[in-house]
């Protein structure tokens, strides 16, 4: 478990509304269910979903139609695609239903449907909703397994509906990859950690040591070089408990040389102007830690020698790049 307090935000990355761990998602699926598979008419479903969500009727249409599950049926080429997916059988029940000519070609029955507005009430299913109701499990199961200890649903849940085509492995990573390139474009020290970790675990629970490897180095290099707590360094404690047990782990999952190599490389993809601890020291500090030798006297070191130096002055550390694996 993270010692983070609170689930991580981009859309809110100060403070989140109220009730925003909330989701919209299992009243929006509710109405979509109503429609799509009772066919219940699109003014029944709103009096249901707001009545069980104790949710206000125009709110409800609002944020329908605002996030385009209910589409306007004014949008004629939406309208058409909507048609397209009824057979002409269907189409003609639809004019018979409502006393108009059934005869004519294909072309001749949608264009009479169109004029006379027959799908729908003032509005109609879109085919976001349709995608929305079918990938419901999908999203639900890999929010769940992979990121709901950490993340709120909303915004993964707008991630996913721009990426459900991509490989269900890849969901979560890029998903974490975003938080983890936020908190550097903000220089947050503290998110940015959190937010490898996060990966790093992610990566374990798939036994792919060689990745988890990646990201727990990435932060020991920032256990070492803090370049974004450098006004505060009083604070920093150094290497992280985690990512200590996190390197005691790979420890006996990979040889040394792995990781020591993988050190050099993780190392090397950050260009610092100006650094606490240089390349060798962290590299003996981490064969010491390796080699199982005292690991409070060898962060004791650290802090000592680094952190706790009142001759070390250093008003600017600055990244120019940061890594791409």
């Amino acid at each position: 478990m993270f010692d983070n307090t609170a689930r991580l935000s981009l859309k809110y990355p100060k403070k989140v509304p109220k009730d925003y761990h909330i989701s919209q998602m299992q009243y929006t699926f509710d109405f979509i269910y109503l429609l799509y598979k009772r066919d219940v008419s699109i003014e029944g479903a709103i009096n249901s979903v707001a009545y069980e969500y104790s949710l206000s009727k125009d709110y409800l249409l609002d944020y329908l139609v605002e996030n385009k599950y209910l589409m306007n049926k004014t949008d004629k080429d939406e309208l058409s695609s909507q048609l397209k997916q009824y057979n002409t059988k269907a189409l003609k029940k639809i004019l018979k239903k409502h006393g108009l000519k059934t005869s004519g070609k294909r072309q001749k029955i949608e264009e009479r449907i169109l004029k006379n507005c027959l799908i729908g009430n003032n509005y109609y299913l879109s085919s976001k909703s349709k995608v929305f109701y079918k990938n419901k499990k999908r999203r639900m199961d890999i929010f769940t397994d992979y990121l709901s200890d950490n993340y709120y649903f909303d915004e993964f849940n707008e991630f996913y509906m721009d990426n459900y085509r991509k490989k269900e492995e890849r969901i979560p990573v890029e998903f974490i990859k975003l938080h983890i390139n936020k908190s550097a474009e903000d220089k947050n020290h503290d998110s940015f950690i959190l937010n490898n970790r996060i990966m790093a675990e992610h990566f374990s629970k798939k036994e792919k040591y060689g990745k988890m490897l990646e990201y727990t180095l990435i932060n020991y290099c920032m256990d070492l070089n803090p370049i974004w707590k450098i006004n505060d360094l009083k604070k920093h404690t150094g290497i992280n408990a985690t990512t200590y047990d996190n390197l005691m782990f790979l420890n006996d999952k990979l040889t040394k040389n792995t990781i020591i190599s993988t050190y050099f490389v993780v190392w090397d993809s950050f260009n610092f102007e100006r650094i606490i601890v240089p390349k060798y020291e962290g590299y003996r500090s981490l064969k010491d830690l390796l080699n199982l030798k005292d690991p409070s006297k060898i962060i004791g070191d650290l802090e000592k020698k680094f952190y706790g130096n009142d001759d070390l002055k250093i008003k600017r550390i600055t990244q120019k790049t940061l890594f791409d694996f």
